[in-house]
């Protein structure tokens, strides 16, 4: 069935041993030398790859902090806004205020004012009135100046009387 013949094992061998010495000086060495070369470029590329994610990890800390910074700045501007709007408004009101006041004592003398003139107007009135009918009484014609000043003194005395 199978059998072997000796001399071509030796052979075989023997051009198997000399295939592996030939490829072992011209084929290994630079297999082994491009290997070598692959690894070295996956090492490389393994550590700038670890420098990247911690170039990356640091520059995310960074943008942290700086969100934080930038989130605190916004939130004292809110801050020094409502306060500065709080100062406007009770200022605006103080003013409103005041403006009241003023023109609140403004219409009281306009009030007064026209009181006076008012009293004045009717006080003049009533005493030509006060002549008229005195002069009619009597019948006789007293001089205007001598009729006004008992015309001034009858109201003297009249509102004195009213005051008391």
């Amino acid at each position: 069935m199978l059998s072997i013949n000796p001399g071509l094992t030796i052979w075989t061998f023997i051009i198997f041993l000399l295939l592996l010495f030939i490829l072992g000086k011209t084929a290994w060495k630079p297999l082994l030398a491009s290997l070598k070369t692959r690894e070295n470029a996956i090492a490389d590329s393994l550590s700038r790859a670890e420098q990247a994610r911690t170039d990356a990890e640091r520059l995310i800390a960074e943008n942290k902090q700086e969100r934080a910074k930038a989130e605190e700045e916004v939130q004292k501007a809110l801050r020094e806004g409502r306060l500065y709007a709080e100062q406007m408004r009770r200022d605006l009101v103080e003013k409103a205020k005041e403006e009241a006041g003023r023109l609140l004592a403004q219409a009281r003398a306009e009030i007064e004012h026209d009181t006076q003139r008012a009293l004045r107007q009717l006080r003049t009135e009533v005493s030509d009135l006060a002549i008229m009918a005195t002069s009619k009484l009597l019948d006789e014609n007293m001089n205007e100046e001598r009729h006004r000043k008992v015309v001034d003194k009858m109201i003297a005395d009249l509102s004195t009387t009213a005051a008391a």
